[in-house]
């Protein structure tokens, strides 16, 4: 092995080390942006299905009968409770309400 392929392979390892870990740094962030952004999503969707519900249940006195929008889906409704369900490709969660916060998973 030549001299000069050694001090290329030493290089090569040696800015591996000093980079890898920025990456995996960088990739964590954008990873932890990208989970942020999603919540905040799923946050609106909540928001404005529990608006719905809210004017459902000051013009008939229950949150049963409520028109959701996709894709949120009211699955059990009565006049004093709901559960709405977020279902997403990638993503599953439901709020029990009214005052209730998303948890993951669907309504039960």
């Amino acid at each position: 092995m030549s001299l000069t392929l050694v001090v290329i392979v030493a290089l090569a390892f040696g800015a591996w080390r000093i980079l890898a870990p920025h990456a995996q740094k960088a990739s964590n962030e954008a990873g932890e942006s990208a989970d942020a952004v999603v919540g905040t999503v799923a946050r609106a969707y909540f928001t404005g299905a529990e608006a719905s519900l809210e004017v459902q249940r000051s013009t008939t006195g229950s949150y049963a009968g409520a028109s959701l929008q996709p894709p949120i889906t009211l699955v059990r409704a009565d006049a004093g409770s709901y559960c709405i369900q977020l279902d997403r490709p990638s993503l599953q969660q439901h709020v029990n309400g009214p005052g209730g916060a998303p948890v993951s998973g669907p309504c039960t």
